[in-house]
């Protein structure tokens, strides 16, 4: 099923984990939804973060949101406590912190062009 334009009237800004991203990326190609990729990164421990540009009808939005939940289950992993370390410490502290998951936000499209 192809969205025509006209079909158009949500887009879906999705940050999601950069561990994730590939295989959610994957099964919305699967899904035949269209996204445009924007990299970005930071946040306090600076995991690498990927941020999908979605443009759908609404009638799919919920079929997004349980591709996404089941894709970017939230992950704990151990990282370095400190961001910037000092010369000659032998061990880096680790703590265990929540990574993965995603934030996702709907937005109505007033207006869709594509030239």
């Amino acid at each position: 099923m192809k969205t025509q334009h006209k079909d158009v009237n949500q887009l879906a800004l999705l940050v999601v984990s950069g561990r994730q991203s590939n295989d959610l990326m994957d099964k919305l190609r699967q899904e035949r939804y269209y996204f445009t990729v924007i990299d970005s990164s930071g946040g306090i421990i600076q995991e690498p973060a990927v941020c999908l540009l979605v443009g759908l009808n609404s009638t799919r939005t919920e079929h997004l949101i349980k591709i996404i939940r089941k894709v970017c289950q939230p992950l704990k992993a151990y990282i370095p406590s400190q961001l910037t370390f000092q010369t000659g410490i032998q061990t880096i502290p680790m703590i265990e912190a929540q990574v993965g998951g995603a934030l996702i936000h709907i937005l109505d499209v007033e207006r869709f062009i594509q030239i």
